[in-house]
């Protein structure tokens, strides 16, 4: 955002696009005000936009846009980079009352609300846990308990302030 080189970029995507060269584009870390202007002045709707999003920190605006104008939301750092997250007393209650582990509540949580989540893992036995999250639904009170933990909390940079330069 601060070098404002993101609609140049979208241009550039949306040429691959009508050319056949990519089936699909879309971003990572925008906000509704990028998004807007991408969508205002360019000829593609967004397939996705990637962002921090645990239930740390919800982002409900920013889901919203995206189901206003059909976008997908993919999490990154869907467990906020496990640690606290994955022991708190709600997340823990919830993975004691269905037999399930911290992370798997918090993937379910995820998948309820509508979010790609791709979590990343190099052991062979937490991939297959991570997969593991079909066989139970949470309540709307879990995901409203899980969602209550939102703090704004980011584990990566803020995207309306992040420069490269």
């Amino acid at each position: 955002p601060a070098r404002d080189k993101y609609l140049d970029t979208w241009k550039a995507l949306e040429k691959l696009y009508a050319d056949g060269r990519v089936r699909a584009i879309g971003v990572s870390n925008f906000q509704p005000s990028h998004l807007r202007r991408v969508l205002d002045e360019g000829s593609v709707v967004l397939a996705v936009n990637q962002i921090e999003l645990s239930p740390y920190l919800v982002q409900q605006e920013l889901r919203a846009f995206h189901a206003d104008h059909g976008i997908a939301t993919e999490a990154w750092s869907p467990l906020a980079k496990g640690g606290d997250l994955l022991g708190e007393q709600a997340v823990a209650d919830i993975a004691t009352a269905h037999g399930r582990t911290p992370a798997q509540v918090v993937l379910r949580w995820h998948l309820q609300l509508g979010n790609v989540v791709i979590p990343k893992s190099v052991t062979p036995s937490r991939v297959a846990e991570n997969f593991d999250v079909f066989g139970f639904t949470l309540t709307d009170a879990e995901v409203a308990a899980l969602s209550a933990l939102d703090r704004g909390l980011r584990t990566g940079p803020d995207p309306d302030t992040f420069d490269l330069a």
